[in-house]
């Protein structure tokens, strides 16, 4: 219901746990950005949740691949964030 700075600040201790005790290139790091970029779109902040998305994307690449189901949906939401923003032919 619209809770999003409670949302927030729940990623927000989740990445900081996950970085120190998974490191930056671990898969459920990813998941995190990934959900970071999911409030922040909501929110209408799209450039800073293509930021999230991005990260997670780099990520998602290197820890499990271009053909896995994770990074074909943060290709998905880029998509969307740009679709938002009237940005077609990125």
């Amino acid at each position: 219901q619209g809770k999003y700075e409670e949302a927030m600040q729940q990623y927000q201790k989740a990445l900081e746990i996950e970085l120190k005790a998974l490191g930056p290139e671990h898969s459920s790091t990813a998941t995190t950005y990934h959900c970071i970029g999911g409030v922040l779109q909501r929110q209408g902040k799209y450039e800073e949740a293509n930021q999230q998305y991005q990260m997670a994307l780099e990520i998602n690449l290197k820890a499990l691949g271009p053909e896995h189901s994770s990074t074909a949906t943060t290709y998905h939401e880029i998509g969307s964030v740009l679709r938002n923003q009237g940005k077609y032919e990125e």
